[in-house]
């Protein structure tokens, strides 16, 4: 079974559904290695065996019958503690919710069963997901695979260690300024953040309109199969849902005749030479099939500040229900005493922050349409936008519970312009610096998250990353 253990999700379905393999044995194989690892990682918060197991059976049971199979049928996934499971503790990763079970499924975790797949855990976050380490206090923090003294790479970092160990092949994150693709550039990983609104967030944790729950993976087939699952409204989350499309109808159809935008730096940023080498190298071998990739010189920005009272100002000012983890309701929770003094000192701090105002939210908006205007002109010209994920390696954790980042914007210097546009956005594995993974970030239009899937199926043709970490 230890062959099984690097398949990509969409090969497992396959070996189930032939029989080859039971559903039972694939998860039996998955729970060992993760009560192997997860002493070396702690990448879970709720590891949930027996379900997972009785799952197992019930599908082996289905297969037998001749039953109608979803296309995650047998396949282990793991869920950042966000989503709601029925069942399954909740916790945001805080004290505050380490009681709470919910009652049923959110939107995400039913569609997850209805395709077949099985839960096998809920991964570590950060308290709320504010933060730029995989810590908490309810367990230890979530090291990177890769490298024990390292970052995996934020909120989403539990999921990014968990499918890098090789305990999963498939597994969900959120990412409300760069959460999914942080993470999975770290751990050598593809992750795409979706527009939006193409996923629901009912029942969950959420916390911004410029979030998005998304897959996280090793094969980028894997990743479109699970939006083709995902994907689509549920009646119930106010965001606009963009138009359906089919994401694994349109993988294979190549970049040629295609016109991407490179940049190092986005003008701005101090990004290792190294780093920005062996990415611009891999974004350049997409020219080999056919596409055009150039460089520009164009300063985009995604000031931090100004990102902050945007994101404070659509809670308090914005017309759209607001997310979970901004509600009333929820703030008034966290504020009780008794409930403020257990909460992690990054998110006591954000609660005692002065209120953004009306006049400084206006600004941020107007600074967020300038910064809108700016990237749709260069989507004029390109079909996509080309950068590094991270301007660094994973960096090694501080032993005080610090920002391991250069400078304080939780790593979220290229990414965090795609949330405040709410624009689709993927890592993809763009090789290797210093021992350590590194990604390219694919940056397309509104809603077409099938043309950066498409691009990244190209390179996944071109210049495959098959590495796995030496875990100890």
């Amino acid at each position: 079974m230890d062959d099984l253990i690097w398949a990509p999700a969409w090969n497992l379905h396959k070996l189930i559904v032939n029989g080859e393999i039971s559903a039972v044995e694939l998860i039996d194989s998955v729970l060992a290695r993760l009560s192997a690892f997860e002493p070396k990682i702690h990448a879970f918060r709720t590891v949930c065996a027996d379900q997972a197991r009785d799952a197992a059976q019930k599908a082996d049971t289905m297969l037998k019958s001749g039953a109608t199979l979803g296309p995650l049928y047998g396949v282990p996934v793991v869920l950042k503690d966000e989503p709601w499971v029925k069942g399954v503790p909740a916790t945001g990763g805080s004290l505050l919710f380490k009681d709470f079970v919910p009652a049923q499924d959110g939107t995400l975790a039913a569609r997850l069963k209805t395709a077949g797949a099985i839960i096998i855990g809920m991964t570590n976050v950060p308290e709320f997901y504010t933060w730029s380490r995989t810590a908490n206090r309810l367990g230890p923090e979530t090291l990177n695979p890769w490298d024990l003294r390292r970052s995996p790479g934020a909120s989403s970092g539990g999921t990014g260690a968990a499918i890098a160990a090789g305990v999963a092949p498939l597994g969900i994150g959120s990412d409300g300024g760069g959460s999914i693709r942080i993470p999975s550039a770290a751990c050598g990983l593809v992750g795409l953040f979706p527009t939006p609104g193409r996923i629901p967030d009912t029942g969950s944790f959420s916390y911004s309109r410029v979030a998005s729950m998304g897959p996280m993976a090793r094969d980028v087939r894997d990743i479109a199969i699970a939006m083709d699952v995902l994907s689509g409204p549920d009646g119930i989350d106010p965001r606009p849902c963009p138009p359906a499309r089919k994401f694994t109808a349109t993988l294979e159809d190549g970049v040629a005749g295609m016109r991407f935008l490179w940049s190092a730096d986005y003008g701005h940023i101090d990004v290792d030479p190294a780093v920005a080498e062996q990415v611009g190298a891999t974004a350049s071998k997409l020219m080999e099939v056919g596409a055009v990739v150039e460089k520009a010189d164009f300063n985009i920005e995604a000031s931090w500040p100004w990102f902050t009272d945007f994101l404070r100002g659509e809670s308090v000012y914005g017309n759209s229900k607001p997310c979970f983890t901004n509600s009333p309701e929820f703030v008034e929770r966290c504020l009780l005493p008794g409930n403020f003094e257990r909460l992690m000192e990054y998110n006591q701090e954000g609660f005692k922050a002065e209120p953004v105002t009306r006049d400084d939210y206006r600004a941020a908006q107007k600074w967020v349409e300038d910064l809108g205007n700016k990237v749709e002109k260069l989507f004029g010209k390109y079909d996509a936008i080309f950068s590094p994920t991270l301007p660094v390696v994973a960096p090694i954790l501080p032993k005080s519970l610090a920002d391991p980042y250069p400078s304080f914007c939780c790593g979220t210097y290229y990414t965090a312009i795609a949330n405040l546009l709410m624009l689709p956005a993927l890592t993809y594995p763009a090789g290797m610096v210093a021992g350590m993974p590194v990604g390219l970030q694919i940056m397309g239009r509104h809603g077409r998250e099938d043309q950066v899937l498409r691009v990244a199926r190209a390179l996944e043709l071109v210049q495959p990353f098959k590495s796995h970490p030496e875990l100890i």
